[in-house]
């Protein structure tokens, strides 16, 4: 309990900096617009037992049900939304850093090469032997201030809840737990993000092929184990599968589809192993690149041990980066699509580097290497805490001061049309014509044809159209498209990219 206690103190310590630096910019809110899509669907989910964007409007637009489920019980409790959401990704990155000492701890077991690393350990200097012993503390705290899975705490986005989950689902499957439970655990990561079936399938190899000991169920009940965890996990998400299928006629939601019809032009850009190893690479974005070496290092270890279940996170590693590769090469917003599989570089970099400097005989290497480390993670935290308070300031700046423009001057006859629809469903709960296709899936064939999407906000009659001129060029170019409001964001502009911009159709006027 006092570990607990401990860890949700630094993990709400290394939040409440950048929670603090974002107030001392003037806006608290979130860093992306994503995250006020979320927040729509919860309120909607809270205060009227809805799964829906529009008011009565049923909408299989989420791709984390499961987090708005979370996010909906603040709704229904006297709580600021900002306040609950915060306190959520504060409590999971917590659990997080628990649950990856006992992850990490089932991890060693698997090599001989830990006893001879423990024994070298133990003849380190201070503070090397305090800092490089492989008890679980180092890993924690590596966690709490890594600064992709701070910002990703208080982003207001399914990232941590989908890290927790993965982290509580290998850990189980390394102690041996029940079949069924196993089947939940992947189930519920499943309902927060879908590519979370590809760590579940990982985990049924592992289960199928699992004769490590003489104690585990053998010959076909392997195949009959596997088979009633696969059942679990079919059960849970099945609800979902079939609500998606009952309102849009698919099994994913239809962000799933729109993102890759979005970014589809991105594939000819690059060649898979080009697009893979960019993905690959963003998540070492900070101190951890300096693990990189012990990474590659605990990998061979365990190869040359024949621990083969225990690479099965590394597998991982590689193949979620190669899965958004294959289906949405984008790593924007800091790349938060490959931050899950941090923790597992983590655990890894730090475990394989602490046996190269157990291997180190020079006591001047082996303290650079560590202090360069921890220095370069607590830099990169606070860098990270300044990015954090840009990002919010930006989002706030446009996306949710252009809601709330247009929800005090709209008339109830305007029609709206908008590609970043989640702080404008927030501020303006009327139906709206969605170019990014999560709520309008009729526009996902024509997503990027801009001639055909002029053509079909003339014949819905739109009146207003919301979008980064820069994104839809020749909108900005059509006399027809008059602008009625700009932001004005000097943030945005220093960014090097154009503000936010309302136009009126008007058919008949020019410019």
């Amino acid at each position: 309990m006092k570990r607990a206690i401990g860890l949700m103190a630094l993990a709400a310590l290394s939040a409440g900096v950048y929670l603090m630096f974002a107030f001392a910019r003037g806006a608290l809110g979130f860093p992306l617009d994503d995250a006020w899509i979320h927040q729509v669907y919860a309120r909607n989910l809270g205060t009227r037992g809805e799964f829906a964007f529009f008011p009565g409007q049923p909408s299989a637009g989420s791709t984390s049900p499961l987090w708005t489920i979370l996010l909906s019980i603040g709704y229904l409790f006297p709580l600021d939304f900002r306040a609950w959401t915060y306190l959520v990704g504060i409590v999971l990155l917590a659990a997080s850093a628990l649950v990856i000492s006992r992850f990490t701890f089932h991890v060693s077991r698997f090599t001989s090469h830990v006893s001879r690393f423990t024994s070298h350990v133990s003849r380190l200097t201070f503070p090397l032997s305090f800092v490089l012993r492989p008890s679980s503390f180092v890993f924690p705290l590596f966690l709490l201030f890594e600064w992709h899975l701070v910002w990703s705490a208080v982003s207001g986005m399914e990232i941590l809840l989908f890290i927790f989950l993965s982290l509580v689902l290998l850990e189980r499957f390394y102690a041996r737990e029940r079949a069924w439970l196993i089947g939940l655990l992947a189930g519920l990561l499943m309902l927060t993000r879908p590519e979370g079936i590809v760590l579940a399938a990982l985990i049924a190899l592992g289960m199928a092929f699992d004769r490590d000991t003489q104690s585990t169920i053998r010959n076909t009940q392997y195949v009959v184990r596997t088979a009633y965890c696969v059942s679990v996990l079919v059960l849970v998400v099945l609800p979902y599968l079939a609500f998606n299928w009952m309102v849009s006629g698919a099994l994913f939601p239809n962000t799933f589809y729109a993102k890759s019809a979005e970014y589809a032009e991105l594939f000819a850009r690059a060649p898979f192993v080009v697009r893979w190893f960019e993905l690959l690479l963003v998540p070492f974005v900070g101190a951890q690149i300096l693990l990189l070496p012990g990474l590659v290092y605990s990998v061979i270890a365990l190869a040359r041990a024949r621990a083969w279940r225990a690479l099965i996170p590394v597998a991982w590693i590689l193949l979620l980066p190669m899965l958004y590769a294959l289906r949405l090469p984008v790593a924007y917003q800091h790349g938060r699509y490959e931050m899950p599989i941090i923790p597992f570089i983590v655990v890894y970099g730090i475990w394989g580097t602490s046996l190269l400097l157990a291997r180190i005989k020079n006591f001047v290497v082996r303290a650079t290497w560590t202090l360069a480390t921890v220095a370069t993670l607590i830099a990169f935290w606070l860098l990270g805490a300044a990015q954090y308070a840009t990002d919010v300031a930006i989002i706030d700046c446009e996306m949710v001061q252009t809601a709330r423009w247009v929800a005090a001057h709209a008339r109830e006859e305007t029609v709206i049309a908008a590609h970043d629809i989640g702080a404008l469903g927030y501020f303006y709960p009327r139906p709206f014509i969605d170019l990014a296709g999560l709520v309008s899936p009729e526009v996902i064939p024509f997503i990027r044809d801009e001639n055909r999407l002029r053509e079909y906000l003339f014949s819905r009659q739109a009146t207003w159209v919301i979008v980064f001129p820069g994104w839809y060029p020749s909108f900005d170019a059509d006399s027809r498209f008059v602008p009625v409001y700009r932001t004005n964001c000097a943030l945005t502009r220093a960014a090097g990219e154009k503000n936010m911009v309302v136009y009126e159709i008007r058919l008949t006027a020019s410019r």
